[in-house]
């Protein structure tokens, strides 16, 4: 299933991000590494941008249906659409406290790990809730040729992984060269 498949490509991409945006503000916290304000605006630029692509068809198309369908998931889809409807407020708050922690310096990084920390815990348990309760019951109630109206809209918004003009693609082989192993590829910041 095209769409299904392409949901799952946004999950595993942003789960590479979110794991080594987690890691590296573990080494930072532990004295391990030394804070690389690139790597880490561009591991929140990823972590706003990209899913963006994907939540107008899951919404529209999926979410939608899914409440025609039957009324189980209710509950499940009013929290995923208000996190939707908080992305930005969610994006925006990391943003500020990256600049605020290179503003202040040391001082400002545990406003930073706060944020990252409330950032995770929510998206994982949106990527999560839409494993498991909305994609089997989206499988469960949806008619191939509903499938095929989804499809075609998932197909033209184009794989997450690549994004508009390789865009997503780009940045994520970006972070992957800054990041130091094992995260990615990039030289060593220790202290």
């Amino acid at each position: 299933m095209p769409a299904i498949e392409a949901i799952r490509n946004e999950h595993r991409a942003i789960a590479a991000v979110l794991n080594a945006l987690s890691a590296i503000v573990k080494e930072i916290e532990a004295g391990r590494l030394a804070p690389d304000f690139i790597l880490l605006a561009a591991l929140i630029e990823y972590i706003a941008e990209m899913p963006d692509k994907l939540h107008h068809p899951k919404e529209e198309q999926i979410f939608a249906l899914l409440r025609t369908k039957t009324r189980e998931q209710d509950e499940h889809l009013d929290r995923l659409e208000a996190q939707h409807q908080n992305t930005l407020r969610a994006t925006s708050e990391l943003d500020r406290a990256l600049v605020h922690y290179m503003q202040a310096g040391a001082s400002g990084f545990a406003g930073f790990r706060d944020a990252v920390d409330t950032y995770m815990t929510e998206e994982w348990d949106h990527m999560g809730t839409e494993e498991r309760h909305i994609l089997p019951a989206a499988r469960k109630y949806f008619a191939l040729d509903e499938w095929h109206t989804i499809n075609q809209d998932f197909v033209r918004n184009g794989d997450p992984w690549a994004g508009p003009n390789n865009q997503y693609a780009q940045l994520f082989s970006r972070i992957a060269r800054m990041a130091p192993a094992p995260i990615g590829v990039g030289g060593s910041h220790s202290i």
